[in-house]
């Protein structure tokens, strides 16, 4: 059963690896982990490959080598680096300060025009109703000399 554990682990850590990486694709940063997702994900089918072969030759003894470690070392490595270059993404590249400003005074700009735009539909209609209700040619009254007498 010990045979199994340092392969599963290895398969674990090149899974998260590869979720990671596959998050990460979707941040604003999404082309810089292309490359590390394609490795990670060959890693994983690396690490399965080497599961499968020790349970297709049924081995039960554990061999303390190099070589028995080393999926798990290079696994746990690049787990770590895909979480080194994430923060170092993260605190590097920053936001883009000109597009997100000229996002906010638009959304800004929509906003208060709409709220014109209501205003104004609100005094139209108010003024069509007082000219609906008041609606009657002005009478000039005659206007009168005084007479002179």
């Amino acid at each position: 059963m010990f045979v199994y554990i340092i392969p599963i682990t290895a398969l674990l850590l090149s899974f998260m690896a590869l979720l990671a990486s596959m998050r990460f694709i979707f941040s604003r940063q999404g082309l810089y982990w292309l490359f590390p997702a394609i490795i990670s994900l060959l890693l994983f089918f690396q690490n399965l490959d080497t599961l499968l072969i020790l349970a297709e030759q049924e081995i039960t003894q554990f061999e303390y080598t190099f070589r028995n470690f080393s999926p798990f070392i290079l696994a746990f490595l690049w787990y770590m680096m895909i979480v080194v270059f994430h923060y170092a993404l993260k605190k590097n590249i920053t936001e883009n300060r000109f597009e997100s400003d000229s996002k906010k005074n638009r959304a800004e700009a929509e906003y208060l025009m709409k709220v014109e735009m209501r205003k104004k539909r609100k005094v139209r209609k108010q003024n069509e109703k007082y000219l609906e209700n008041h609606t009657e040619v002005p009478r000039v009254p005659e206007y009168r000399m005084p007479d002179e007498e």
